[in-house]
């Protein structure tokens, strides 16, 4: 096995006992391997190749079931000797949706975000359709990108978004199609999803509430409220955050003692518990969810959509606080004007007024030349 034999040569050599594990894994990968899965169900092959790679591969029961056939599903052939280790986990998990990253003493098998984002398991023609894509390379190839355009439906009320999609995807460049264009659509401000054997761009938005009815499983005991809410949108890779003082608004025991016990609902489902358990409201919008107080705000705001500017509100948000957490979390608080201090509002107008005098005197001297 590849990390038990580093191992080995490290305390042989003489080396300091501490094993870096990241480091150990990392050389794993880089190894080739000696291994053909054929006529095997996913996870038994998932243990063939941890076993014989000494690799830890971890793929959560939730993330099982966004394959067609769960655990059970068969793997007629791989053939992932003599490459890479990384290269045969992208062959044998690639077909399925699914990706991998290096995680503390393992791996973790993960659904690409064109899986998140239809709320259920894909079908096998959506898998293929899927992979197609992947085997692209728009940004850079005339041929692929008409390609492209016979699979792309669009669920937007802009007459030349091809134009605009085409564009963003050449300004991408080199990249898998999925990954190209998942950042071609977000620098739009769209998202794109599979049906079939079609891709279907649509705002954010719509695709956001879609995820949301991806069923989970969650049990949490005596956690702190927020750390319940950010796990409920993790399966699907949505972010939750939290209006200032609504946390706050709540009893002391709610915040730091919340419990959760939830068996196959939807995201959407739990979210709706967790509102009407603490009172509070929550929006979803392109950039996730957002808990917030009912009182404080009168009738339900609207969100921003994606496809069109909406009337300012009469009390904007004008800045964003940002405190990392552990595991690459982080926590939001986002600003009301009428919350910042009065020399803090005024240093804010004198600024905006600054940079618009700025741009007027500039304009002007460009009207003349």
């Amino acid at each position: 096995m590849a990390l038990i034999h580093v191992w080995m040569m490290l305390v042989t050599a003489g080396a300091t006992p501490f094993l870096d594990t990241r480091g150990l894994i990392e050389q794993a990968l880089s190894e080739p391997t000696k291994i053909t899965l054929e006529n095997i169900k996913l996870s038994d092959a998932i243990a063939v190749v941890a076993e014989q790679t000494g690799v830890r591969i971890v793929m959560a029961a939730d993330v099982m079931q966004l394959v067609p056939q769960g655990p059970d599903t068969l793997i007629q052939k791989v053939d992932i000797a003599q490459i890479p280790l990384r290269d045969g986990l992208t062959r044998l998990f690639g077909p399925l949706g699914m990706t991998w990253v290096a995680r503390g003493d393992g791996v973790e098998v993960v659904p690409k975000e064109a899986i998140l984002c239809l709320g259920r398991t894909p079908t096998w023609p959506e898998l293929e359709t899927l992979s197609e894509v992947t085997a692209m390379q728009p940004g850079l190839d005339p041929a692929a990108l008409a390609k492209l355009q016979t699979r792309v439906q669009f669920q937007l009320p802009i007459p030349d978004a091809w134009r605009m999609l085409s564009d963003a995807i050449r300004n991408v460049g080199a990249g898998p199609g999925d990954e190209v264009l998942n950042v071609a659509c977000a620098g739009l401000g769209w998202g794109w999803c599979l049906s079939d054997r079609r891709i279907v761009v649509s705002p954010l938005e719509q695709l956001m509430r879609r995820r949301l009815q991806q069923p989970i499983s969650l049990r949490m005991n005596n956690r702190p409220l927020f750390d319940v809410m950010n796990a409920v949108g993790a399966p699907a890779n949505v972010a939750v955050r939290v209006e200032p003082g609504a946390l706050t608004s709540l009893p002391m025991q709610m915040q730091r003692s919340f419990s959760l016990n939830v068996q196959q609902q939807t995201m959407e489902q739990v979210l709706d518990s967790i509102a009407a358990y603490t009172g509070l409201g929550y929006l979803v919008g392109p950039d996730g969810v957002m808990f917030y107080r009912p009182e404080t705000r009168g009738p339900e705001p609207k969100v921003t959509d994606s496809t069109g500017p909406t009337a300012p509100s009469a009390d904007p948000y004008v800045a964003k606080m940002t405190i990392p957490l552990e595991g690459g979390k982080s926590f939001e608080w986002l600003i009301r004007r009428s919350e910042l201090p009065e020399d803090l509002r005024q240093m804010r107008e004198r600024d905006i007024e600054a940079v618009i005098t700025a741009l007027r005197q500039r304009g002007a001297s460009a009207s003349k030349s």
